[in-house]
């Protein structure tokens, strides 16, 4: 059923995302276990079979350490890497990324085959583990923007940014070189392994208002970069879904007709970027979107009533299900302050009216 829904196929029975809960009453109570870090995997793949997903596209759980953030439950520890540089100025970022080396020289080293086979590992797993019973996706390679901010700090990436534009094209040239390299690696599994000719990532490249900085940046600096990365993908016919956050609304159109985007998952609607305006949307081949969501995360989850939820959950379908290529789902991450019944509402009620509407 997530299958047919990706390709927009008319399908009976709703698809529902493993959305993300960073909640670990969620994964004690569908799960049956109270240790859920004692045998992770298989954990979290019982909870989201119990709780009804169909679809996994990004594989987390809450931190052992810090429940509200994600961790990967194949990772057998957590934590940054050790020794990581310190950068205090838009100088050091600079003199970082006159260090890189030449892209070109980045394909020598790069096993597509041992890549591939790495990629592939952990969906295949899981695809065991859960009997076929939920449809699993890996990511894909990008140019990174939002690597940049984390790595050197908003205030030094940002600065270096406005004064120092050569250098982040060079940084953003030489993180899709990685990027393109990694999707070869992918196209690579999706034929040999047989997984769904689906990916799912994205940048966060917007705040609250908007870009975080000038659209005149993206385009001449970071889009053709990002282009260039996921030509493999396109060339294998692998369709993109991207992961959005906040009013993305400015940068929408460029990541349908120059990125090449099938679908997005996430909406921020509180910023004024509606499920219902980009469902009116159709991808550069004049197809519908594929759409996840949008069942917010900061108003109706953590604060509304079961009822709220079961409203939302039918808003969702109405506007987003006719022509295929929904899947219900939580705007982002389902934090510990959400009561358990909202999230047992989202997915009994997104299971139950979905029958309902899709039979109609």
């Amino acid at each position: 059923m997530a299958a047919r829904t990706l390709w927009l196929e008319r399908v009976a029975e709703p698809c529902l995302l493993a959305s993300w809960a960073m909640h670990r009453g969620f994964f004690r109570e569908f799960s049956g276990r109270h240790d859920i870090y004692a045998d992770p995997v298989p954990t979290v793949v019982g909870a989201y079979l119990r709780a009804g997903a169909n679809l996994c596209p990004q594989f987390v759980m809450p931190s052992r350490r810090v429940e509200h953030l994600a961790a990967d439950p194949f990772a057998p520890g957590e934590g940054g890497p050790a020794g990581a540089p310190r950068f205090s100025s838009a100088e050091d970022v600079r003199d970082w990324i006159e260090a890189l080396p030449d892209p070109a020289t980045l394909a020598a080293g790069f096993d597509t085959g041992a890549a591939a086979d790495a990629y592939a590992r952990p969906i295949l797993k899981l695809r065991e583990l859960a009997g076929g019973g939920i449809l699993f996706l890996g990511d894909f390679g990008q140019s990174d923007f939002m690597g940049g901010y984390t790595r050197f700090g908003y205030d030094h990436y940002l600065e270096a940014l406005a004064l120092y534009p050569e250098h982040l094209a060079r940084y953003f040239s030489y993180t899709a070189e990685e990027g393109r390299l990694a999707n070869l690696a992918v196209v690579r599994a999706v034929a040999e392994h047989g997984l769904a000719p689906f990916v799912y990532g994205g940048q966060d490249i917007c705040f609250n208002a908007g870009p975080i900085c000038s659209l005149d940046a993206l385009d001449r600096l970071y889009f053709p970069a990002l282009a260039r990365a996921v030509e493999p993908l396109h060339a294998a016919g692998i369709r993109i879904v991207w992961h959005c956050d906040g009013d993305v609304r400015p940068v929408l159109g460029r990541l349908v007709d120059r990125i090449g985007v099938a679908g997005f998952q996430g909406f921020q609607e509180e910023t004024g970027c509606t499920l219902e305006g980009v469902a009116a949307r159709k991808t550069r081949e004049g197809r519908k979107l594929v759409l996840w969501g949008s069942v917010s995360v900061t108003t109706t989850l953590p604060f509304g009533a079961a009822d709220d939820v079961r409203r939302d959950v039918e808003r969702c379908f109405r506007v987003a299900a006719p022509g295929g290529g929904f899947a219900l789902a939580s705007t982002s991450s389902i934090l510990p302050e959400t009561p358990l019944d909202n999230i047992r509402a989202l997915y009994d009620h997104g299971l139950r009216f979905g029958r309902e509407f899709l039979g109609r």
